[in-house]
């Protein structure tokens, strides 16, 4: 059964998808989360080269780390909930596009929810951490948070780039706007890859920041609208030919 009835003439007084609308409306929010964390955690200075120094900036500003951790937190969660409202989209439903895509979206929305977790519970024991030297016991715990913090942050961000590949494919099939899109998407998803790579350390402020603005870009689509009207024609081309 194709939307095409139910979805023809948006303008025309027929009920847009409420699920797409509260995507976009999470997809944005979860561009404006991650901005907080962004800011918050430079604000903390915790990037350091060592984990003692880093532990120390943490000490020393840990409202702010700890305000990055919980932002993070926050965009973990409305990109889950972003990504279980794509999953109810009748574009969604009607499989002209992959569930795959929200799927991979909700597990990066899950390592990111963990990783921002991780990050709160860091600020709480950086203090003591420092204080107690290397050798304690603390600092041993402090530390394996860390790694897993920072761990699962990339999986995070490596399983979004994974879903914007593969929802370039179906956005270049649909045409009008999304087919210029599209490489962007694609683009864009394989170098969230190098969030691996250490040695492109300086291009990851530059990729997140091309993140932000895909998410409010698609999420503004979705909110009004839009994307459902170039689905709509997609469909209504497709069936007079």
């Amino acid at each position: 059964m194709e939307p095409t009835h139910q979805h023809r003439g948006l303008s025309g007084g027929t009920a847009r998808d409420r699920a797409a609308r509260v995507a976009g409306w999470l997809l944005v929010s979860t561009a404006a989360a991650t901005a907080v964390m962004i800011v918050s955690r430079v604000a903390a200075d915790a990037d350091q080269p060592t984990l003692e120094g880093s532990l120390t900036a943490i000490a020393s500003g840990g409202g702010e780390y700890a305000l990055s951790g919980a932002a993070r937190l926050v965009s973990g969660l409305t990109l889950l909930g972003a990504a279980w409202y794509l999953s109810r989209t009748w574009i969604i439903r009607r499989r002209l596009a992959t569930p795959l895509v929200p799927g991979l979206f909700a597990l990066s929305a899950a390592f990111t929810a963990v990783s921002g977790t991780l990050a709160v519970a860091l600020a709480s024991m950086a203090s003591q951490a420092v204080t107690l030297g290397a050798q304690s016991s603390a600092f041993a715990r402090a530390e394996t948070i860390s790694d897993l913090r920072l761990l699962t942050g990339k999986i995070g961000f490596a399983l979004a780039g994974l879903a914007l590949v593969v929802a370039a494919r179906y956005q270049w099939r649909v045409g009008g706007v999304l087919r210029y899109v599209a490489p962007v998407s694609a683009i864009l998803g394989i170098a969230m890859q190098f969030i691996w790579i250490n040695s492109a350390t300086v291009a990851h402020p530059i990729i997140g920041t091309a993140f932000l603005v895909w998410l409010v870009g698609v999420g503004v689509m979705l909110l009004t609208g839009r994307t459902e009207r170039l689905f709509t024609r997609y469909v209504d081309n497709r069936a007079a030919t």
